[in-house]
């Protein structure tokens, strides 16, 4: 049985213009800009097409910050993305942020922050019992 892999940069082609540079009527849409930045991180070495995007969406990002008027909610959590990307954090306390972030969100949704919030307690308490057994 043959298993056939399609390179994963093959869908940038689409960003891009006929010279292979991303096109720049990309850079009106922050999130998806945004989405793309985080996903320029997890390139491979050799992988230039990525490295390409993390140029594009970092210049585009920085711009939006300084030069357009952004929602505050969104313009930190590019400030943040910029500052280290997703995946390098560490994710509980990067949860911790997230909540905070989006219980700030007009179109936030209760149920689902009181849920996180419960999620990120209950696992808190984990930790703490955790910690009290192997402290004795």
């Amino acid at each position: 049985m043959t298993i056939e892999f399609c390179a994963t940069v093959d869908i940038f082609n689409n960003f891009t213009d006929e010279k292979g540079s991303f096109i720049a009527d990309l850079s009106s849409d922050i999130k998806g800009i945004l989405s793309l930045y985080e996903a320029s991180f997890l390139a491979i070495e050799g992988e230039n097409q990525m490295d390409e995007a993390r140029q594009f969406t970092t210049n585009c990002l920085k711009d939006h910050t300084t030069r357009f008027s952004v929602k505050p909610s969104l313009k930190e959590k590019v400030t943040h993305a910029l500052e280290l990307p997703l995946h390098w954090r560490m994710q509980r306390l990067h949860t911790r942020w997230f909540i905070d972030q989006y219980e700030r969100e007009e179109d936030m949704t209760p149920s689902l922050l009181k849920l996180a919030k419960l999620d990120f307690n209950m696992l808190q308490g984990i930790y703490k019992k955790e910690l009290k057994d192997l402290s004795r």
